[in-house]
């Protein structure tokens, strides 16, 4: 099996190396471990976790939700670059990233299974912290094989793939839940199996390109030197700014995704919603949105290849989802819930599949990507920490409900003009 290099497009980074290696082998199980590791995050939380923490009969179910979920995403903030810096410095006859890789998926599974027989909130919040953590480490490390094997020209195309099958995962694994929610062992098994299954594919497969049995000491000594600083990245203009856009767009996106299945109790009305089965309308409004995010993230990622523009994509996306947010607060019914997952679900898949191209294509280092991509990802899971506790401040203090989908519009708005100093990419 061999590779030829492929030149950058020089309007959008510096040459850097860049091959493609492993074909369909690579591509297909790449796609569904995607799907694995969204359907973890979003099964857990979208159903399960406030469904659990429900179950308990805590009359304080959405500052409880608010608190596990933010300290959950805090671990896998913290985890993201920590397992990328790590990938970057392992040497081993299986490659930098799939020890890794098959290492946190197992974890994963395992932690499911843990979190699904907690019986105390104190047990389902520290079950929910593991399951952040291994799933987080392997959200760095397979972001990272990205840059390891596919040219700079099909990053979009491959952001998109990433995208849509990290929607199909995700709408798999909130049906499931939705209709296993009295069977937690095996809602979780199920859902977490689809991770470790993918991986065991595409690390037997699609062989990690990074394999070796040694490194050149030079090359040792300076990923030693660069791993002393997590937030090393940050000084680089065209990184900083990909960070804090991204960073923008999750904390509105994550305020309101995470308390959804509140949002139709407490703000819709149970009898407002078909047969007043709150966890069924909470299954079917998540399907229509990555349904559409889905379909949105397939096309978009393609056409920006083809035209080579990214951040017009990105500043129409951004203005899409606070177009989206505002919905429910002018209609603030069934209907408005679904209109709004579907401008919702276009808007972010568009977002979704670009944005994760450009975060390849402003990496400050090569040899860091690991680390970087990382850091990268914080703007992911950092919004996940302060969104849970910002909307349960918005709920009870600032407005409720209405006051939060107002929030989400305003902080999505900025996202689009934050990526828009970027040089590097068009």
């Amino acid at each position: 099996m061999t590779s030829s290099p492929v030149p950058a497009e020089a309007t959008e980074e510096a040459p850097r190396p860049s091959k493609t290696i492993g074909g369909m082998r690579y591509i297909a199980p790449f796609f569904i471990a995607n799907a694995g590791m969204l359907a973890i995050f979003q099964g857990l939380q979208q159903i399960i976790l406030p469904a659990q923490i429900a179950s308990l009969g805590d009359e304080s179910k959405v500052g409880s939700y608010g608190l596990i979920a933010s300290i959950g995403a805090l671990a896998a903030a913290l985890s993201n670059p920590l397992f990328g810096a790590i990938s970057d410095r392992t040497r081993s006859r299986f490659g930098r990233r799939a020890p890794w890789l098959l290492l946190t998926a197992v974890v994963s599974f395992l932690v499911m299974l843990l979190l699904a027989g907690a019986s105390t909130l104190f047990l389902i919040g520290a079950a929910y912290v593991l399951v952040m953590v291994s799933t987080g480490g392997y959200q760095a490390v397979i972001a990272t094989t990205v840059p390891d094997r596919v040219p700079e020209r099909f990053r979009g195309t491959i952001s998109s793939l990433a995208a849509t099958g990290s929607t199909l995962g995700s709408i798999v694994a909130i049906n499931i839940a939705a209709k296993l929610v009295d069977q937690p062992f095996l809602a979780n098994a199920v859902i977490a199996s689809i991770l470790v299954i993918a991986t065991i594919v595409l690390v037997v497969i699609a062989p990690d390109p990074t394999a070796s049995t040694s490194a050149p000491e030079a090359q040792v000594k300076r990923e030693r030197q660069s791993s002393s600083s997590f937030f090393a990245g940050l000084k680089d203009h065209d990184f900083a700014w990909a960070f804090w856009s991204r960073v923008a767009i999750m904390v509105g996106y994550w305020t309101v995704s995470t308390y959804q299945l509140y949002t139709l109790t407490d703000y819709i009305g149970a009898e407002n919603l078909p047969g007043g089965n709150v966890t069924a309308a909470t299954a079917l409004l998540g399907t229509i949105n990555l349904g559409c995010t889905g379909a949105m993230s397939f096309l978009a990622g393609p056409l920006s290849d083809l035209v080579k523009r990214r951040k017009v994509f990105v500043v129409v996306a951004s203005i899409g989802v606070g177009i989206g947010a505002l919905i429910p607060v002018v209609m603030p019914t069934w209907t408005g819930m679904i209109a709004f997952s579907v401008v919702m679900g276009i808007s972010f898949g568009t977002y979704y599949a670009i944005d994760a191209a450009i975060m390849t294509l402003v990496l400050p280092s090569s040899e860091n990507s690991g680390r970087d991509l990382g850091l990268l990802n914080i703007g992911n899971t950092g919004p996940q920490i302060a969104g849970p506790f910002i909307a349960a401040v918005i709920i009870s203090l600032a407005g409720g409900y209405q006051a939060l989908y107002i929030f989400c519009a305003l902080v999505a708005v900025a996202a689009a003009f934050l990526i828009l100093p970027i040089r590097k990419v068009r």
